[in-house]
């Protein structure tokens, strides 16, 4: 064998944190890679399978739902931190009680919610919400009605991926989700070769159905042999754990509502300041630029838990080195965002040819964003690890208000949504800088008060 294969097997090789890390971005590039080609294949075959407008609708109906997401109060995240502890202790009683109490409490709560939605959405106009007259309300009454229930039964069946994050395994998630897109797509695919009206029912049953159903397999089968020691049982739920997540996902939480507020409404302002064909040229644009943030969330993607896992075992040299190594890899990301710039309109062409004109002062304004989003990540990734949030969700509010702001005042000066981007851009910058300043003194051990929590 030759030596440089050797040595990249050697380099792989390993038990140790750092090692493992290695394994699950290398498997994770590779999935990952494949999940971008399926996105970026989906947007040109939904805007010839649907018009522009409804293409723009679809968008901005989902970035609504999404909200929904975050009713788990940052449950998720909880259980995410804690389970990672549990399990570096080896205590997996805890760990069974934790996933059972999740469990039972997200149940709960989705079911009211799921409860309540149904019972408001008879007294709902979706054509003034979405601000579109070619959709019947009813049509999009049947829409909302499936799409938002597959939505919740989804939030539910997919605590397993938090577990597979907790055991340092995110390349799993990545395959479970990818797995989901590949079969949408091909379903969707034939859809539109039978088809040609842009079924938005039938889509949104389809795109919401399928990811549900590989939850559901997928839970079966990891809680009977891999996690068969943290099968949830309702008999199991323990008040007392829960409270341990309940808490620390409560500041989780209120970071969540600045992401709602701030990410899932830009659709909507888009949508009443310029028309839902602005929506479809935004996400786009979104969706280029988006890609050097999801390849980076690969290398991100072990940080978290490991960093959980090396607070809890006081390894600081490790957290320091990590955070160098990581700081390093965004600067490197940042320069490939600045060539995305210079490119941009080429790969517009290419990509969903001349139907779509995208401005070239919305793609800098992207690359802007994306470009101190990629140096920002790593501090962020850190502090939800070392769970000191306390912070950062103090300065939500204020991230909120300082996002509407920006967002009317921009609108006096840009005739796009590049306004929009840069109200993102400012909001998010407030609660970076603080995150970087902690991470430094928690790693440097001179965090106290305010700091520490």
């Amino acid at each position: 064998m030759a030596p440089y294969i050797i040595k990249i097997q050697n380099y792989f090789k390993g038990q140790s944190r750092g090692s493992v890390a290695k394994r699950q971005v290398l498997y994770s590039l590779i999935v990952q890679g494949f999940s971008i080609i399926i996105s970026l294949l989906y947007v040109p075959l939904l805007l010839n399978y649907l018009t522009q407008e409804k293409y723009g609708i679809w968008l901005t109906l989902t970035s609504i739902l999404g909200w929904v997401s975050y009713f788990d109060i940052g449950m998720g995240n909880g259980l995410r931190n804690r389970l990672t502890e549990a399990l570096a202790n080896r205590n997996m009683v805890l760990g069974k009680k934790l996933v059972s109490t999740t469990y039972v409490l997200l149940t709960a709560i989705f079911c009211v919610v799921l409860a309540v939605f149904h019972i408001s959405n008879f007294f709902l106009n979706w054509n003034t919400i979405l601000n579109t007259q070619s959709i019947g309300n009813n049509e999009l009454y049947i829409l909302t009605s499936i799409v938002f229930t597959f939505f919740i039964v989804r939030l539910i069946v997919q605590i397993i991926s938090v577990i597979y994050f907790a055991d340092q395994k995110p390349v799993a998630t990545k395959i479970i989700s990818t797995s989901g897109n590949l079969l949408a797509y091909v379903v969707v695919l034939v859809l539109t070769r039978l088809t040609t009206n842009g079924n938005l029912i039938l889509l949104g049953t389809i795109l919401t159905v399928i990811p549900v159903i590989l939850f559901i397999a997928v839970s079966i089968f990891a809680f009977n042999s891999r996690y068969k020691d943290l099968k949830p049982s309702i008999k199991h739920f323990d008040y007392k754990a829960g409270k341990g997540v309940v808490n620390l996902g409560a500041r989780f939480f209120f970071l969540q509502v600045a992401y709602v507020i701030i990410f899932t409404t830009s659709n909507i302002f888009i949508t009443q300041f310029y028309g839902p064909e602005e929506v479809t040229v935004y996400n786009i644009a979104l969706k280029y630029f988006h890609i050097p943030t999801m390849i980076f969330s690969i290398f991100m993607s072990p940080v978290w838990s490991a960093v959980t896992d090396a607070y809890t075992k006081s390894d600081f040299k490790w957290l320091k080195k990590t955070l160098k190594y990581a700081n390093m890899l965004a600067a490197l990301f940042g320069l490939g965002v600045i060539i995305m710039v210079l490119i941009s309109n080429w790969v517009y062409r290419i990509w969903v040819g001349d139907q779509i004109s995208i401005p070239f002062g919305l793609s800098l304004s992207f690359g802007i964003y994306t470009f101190f989003g990629l140096l920002v990540t790593p501090y962020s990734y850190y502090i939800n690890g070392l769970g000191k949030v306390k912070l950062s969700s103090y300065f939500t509010f204020f991230q909120i208000v300082l996002y509407i702001l920006l967002i009317f005042l921009f609108k006096q000066f840009f005739e796009n949504s590049s306004g929009i981007v840069l109200a993102i851009l400012f909001s998010m910058l407030l609660v970076g800088s603080i995150q970087i300043i902690q991470t430094h003194k928690l790693l440097n051990r001179t965090a106290k008060g305010i700091w520490n929590k």
